[in-house]
């Protein structure tokens, strides 16, 4: 089996729970990352390294949060140094099952056997009711035994990412900082010839933002803090722009992005800094100015 390396992406995490996925994740891996987008404690790093056991862990501590395209691009580099065939992205939030990076790598050489070329095969992401969290078509006849679905894109936590695929797509999205980093990266490995899978056999707990915001008819949207609507709103709008986005994506964001605004307007009462998220949002969005969202809101005290 090709080596793999865990990569992990954190920012003030739970150490608790930090210290649980490092262990769950360990035993199946050759070697995992820890990209620190805030400051880490000696002591926090050394009760990391005694959770993955002889299994080998480096800390890498970007000089400021450079945000999750950055740090998937870091993972990217120390995964192809290390001659690993692939990088299993996980950030702080979730946990996956056991057994997964293992289960995954199988999928993954069972698609390239029959002619397929995945860039991606993820674990399904579900949430605290264990409901998944991602659309769910039905998954490919051909395969009843190890089921997958072929989607447009998978939460970036739980993918394992094919390195040679990696390389012919090119590196994630840094200028998005956070949010539809994934989506871009799926839309644009699909533009050129590759394919995403999820597993649905094989699941992953995790938390989104703060929780999720149940609509009527099954509809759900993610309930983000200021920033993160920010560059939600953001990215989207700048998605608009690049030719291997599909258009049925490009409409439903022109339809549906009105709608969501006004849902997240009426959740959070008008709050002044929600209106100035979604303001800036649209603005940064249409003028195509990306990068880190400290222009807009204060850097988070470490």
């Amino acid at each position: 089996m090709k080596t793999v390396l865990a990569g992990i992406v954190v920012f003030h995490p739970d150490q608790g729970h930090l210290l649980r996925l490092v262990g769950a994740v360990a035993p199946d891996v050759r070697a995992l990352a820890v990209v620190a987008n805030s400051p880490l404690p000696e002591e926090a790093e050394a009760a990391l390294r005694r959770a993955a056991g002889a299994t080998p862990l480096t800390i890498l501590r970007p000089a400021v949060n450079e945000g999750v395209g950055a740090a998937y691009n870091r993972l990217l580099a120390a995964a192809e140094a290390g001659g690993d065939g692939f990088l299993f992205l996980l950030d702080q939030d979730s946990l996956p099952e056991p057994g997964a990076v293992r289960a995954l790598a199988a999928r993954h050489a069972r698609l390239a056997a029959a002619g397929e070329s995945p860039a991606i095969v993820a674990a399904e992401p579900v949430g605290p009711e264990g409901r998944p969290l991602g659309a769910r078509p039905d998954p490919d006849p051909r395969w009843p035994d190890a089921p997958v679905r072929r989607v447009g894109f998978a939460f970036s936590s739980g993918s394992l990412v094919a390195c040679a695929a990696a390389r012919a797509i090119g590196p994630f999205r840094a200028d998005f900082f956070i949010d539809a980093i994934d989506v871009e990266w799926g839309m644009r490995a699909a533009y050129r010839g590759y394919a995403i899978f999820v597993a649905p056999d094989i699941r992953m707990a995790h938390a989104l933002g703060r929780g999720v915001i149940r609509l009527p008819f099954g509809l759900a949207l993610t309930d983000q803090p200021p920033r993160r609507l920010y560059t939600f709103i953001r990215n989207q709008l700048a998605m608009l722009r690049l030719a291997h986005v599909p258009r049925a994506h490009k409409a439903r964001t022109v339809l549906l992005l009105p709608a969501r605004i006004g849902i997240y307007l009426a959740r959070n009462r008008f709050s002044p800094e929600v209106r100035r998220a979604i303001g800036c949002g649209l603005l940064d969005g249409a003028r195509a100015r990306l990068g880190p969202p400290e222009r807009v809101f204060r850097p988070r005290a470490s």
